[in-house]
C-alpha cells in the first residue's frame, strides 16, 4: 500500500505527508489541552489570528523562492506602519478607501526600497531588511507619537470583524482570494517559472533570458504589499493602529511558517498549500495553549521540535521515494 501510494502520489506525499501528520497530532493535542479548541466560535477567532500571519508568509515565501540568501525581515516594520498611516489619514477626514490605498502604497514603497538596495546594490538581504525593519518600526512610532491610534470609522471594522454564516470576512474576502492569486503567481504564471529558476540556478535563469534582478525585485514589492495588507486586516479587527505591533517576534513566526511549510531557504522550492497547512499548525497550537493557559515556553519549545521533525520527516520521505524509484 505504501509503495503504491508513493508511486502514484510520491511528490505530494513527500511535500505534505509529514505536515498533514503534524497538523493531525497538533489538533489531537489541542483538544486534549482545551476540549473547546475546535468549537466553531474558537475556530473563527483562531482564523482572525492566522490571516495576517498567513498573508505575510505568502510574501516572505516569494522572496525566499528567489534564492541568493533572500529574506524580508522588514515586514515586521511595515505591518504596523501601514495601519498607522491609514489611521492618521482617516483621523484627518481623508476618505476611507483613499487612506487604505495610501497605506497599501506605503507597503509597496517599502518593498521598492528593499528591492533597490538588495537587488540594485547587492547588499545582503538580511542586513538591509533588518535595517529597514527597525527603520519602518521607528517611523511608525514617530508618526503615532508612541501611542495607539483609534481614529478609524466604524465601517473600517467590517472586514476585520464581520462574518458570513459564522465565517470571518477576512478569511472569505481577503485570505482565500489572496491565496488563489499567490498560488497562480507562484505556480502557474510566467513569473513562477522565472522566480523558481532564479532561485534554483540564477546563472541558468540569466542564460535562459530571465531578468534575475527584476524577478527578485518584484518579490520584495509583493512582500511589502502583503505586509501592509496584513497590518490593515489586524487593525480592522481591533480598530486600533499600534505602532509597536509586529517587530522581530512576528517576523520569527512568519519565517517559521514559511520553513515549516516546506519552502527551501536556498530558493526555488515551495508551495502555497504547504504555507497554508503550516499556518494552520501554528494557529491550532498557539490557540489551544492560550485556551489551556499553558506555559508559553512549552509552546515555543514544541514549535521548535515540530520544525525539526518536519524537516527530518520530509527528508526521510524524499529518500524513501528515491530508493523506491531506483528499485523499479
Amino acid at each position: 500500500m505504501t509503495a503504491w501510494l508513493f508511486r502514484r502520489h510520491g511528490d505530494a506525499v513527500a511535500r505534505y505527508g509529514v505536515l498533514v501528520a503534524i497538523l493531525v497530532v497538533v489538533i489531537v493535542l489541542g483538544e486534549a489541552l482545551a476540549p473547546a479548541t475546535l468549537a466553531p466560535s474558537n475556530l473563527a477567532t483562531m482564523t482572525t489570528f492566522g490571516v495576517p500571519l498567513g498573508l505575510m508568509a505568502f510574501g516572505e515565501a516569494l522572496v525566499i523562492l528567489g534564492g541568493g540568501g533572500a529574506i524580508d525581515l522588514s515586514i515586521g516594520g511595515l505591518y504596523p506602519l501601514a495601519p498607522v498611516i491609514a489611521a492618521l489619514l482617516m483621523g484627518h477626514h481623508v476618505a476611507e478607501w483613499l487612506a487604505v490605498v495610501a497605506a497599501l502604497g506605503v507597503g509597496v514603497a517599502g518593498g521598492i526600497v528593499n528591492g533597490l538596495i538588495v537587488v540594485g546594490l547587492g547588499i545582503p538581504a538580511i542586513i538591509v531588511t533588518l535595517g529597514t525593519l527597525y527603520g519602518y518600526s521607528g517611523l511608525a512610532e514617530v508618526i503615532a507619537n508612541g501611542v495607539n491610534l483609534t481614529s478609524f470609522p466604524a465601517s473600517f471594522g467590517e472586514i476585520g470583524q464581520g462574518t458570513v454564516g459564522g465565517i470571518p470576512d477576512q478569511l472569505l474576502f481577503i485570505y482565500l482570494p489572496i491565496t488563489v492569486v499567490v498560488w497562480y503567481i507562484a505556480s502557474r504564471s510566467l513569473y513562477a517559472y522565472r522566480i523558481r529558476l532564479t532561485g534554483t540556478n540564477p546563472v541558468a535563469a540569466y542564460l535562459s533570458g530571465v531578468n534575475v534582478r527584476s524577478t527578485r525585485f518584484k518579490a520584495y514589492v509583493i512582500s511589502g504589499l502583503l505586509a501592509a495588507l496584513a497590518g490593515l486586516v489586524e487593525s480592522s479587527l481591533i480598530m486600533t493602529a499600534s505602532p509597536t505591533a509586529g517587530g522581530v517576534f512576528t517576523v520569527f513566526v512568519v519565517v517559521t511558517i514559511v520553513v515549516l511549510g516546506g519552502v527551501d531557504l536556498f530558493g526555488g522550492e515551495g508551495t502555497v498549500l504547504g504555507i497554508v497547512l503550516a499556518t494552520a499548525v501554528l494557529m491550532v497550537l498557539g490557540y489551544s495553549f492560550d485556551l489551556a493557559n499553558a506555559n508559553s515556553i512549552l509552546e515555543t519549545g514544541l514549535t521548535g521540535v515540530l520544525l525539526i521533525v518536519a524537516m527530518l520527516g520530509r527528508l526521510g520521505l524524499v529518500r524513501f521515494r528515491t530508493r523506491l524509484r531506483m528499485s523499479t
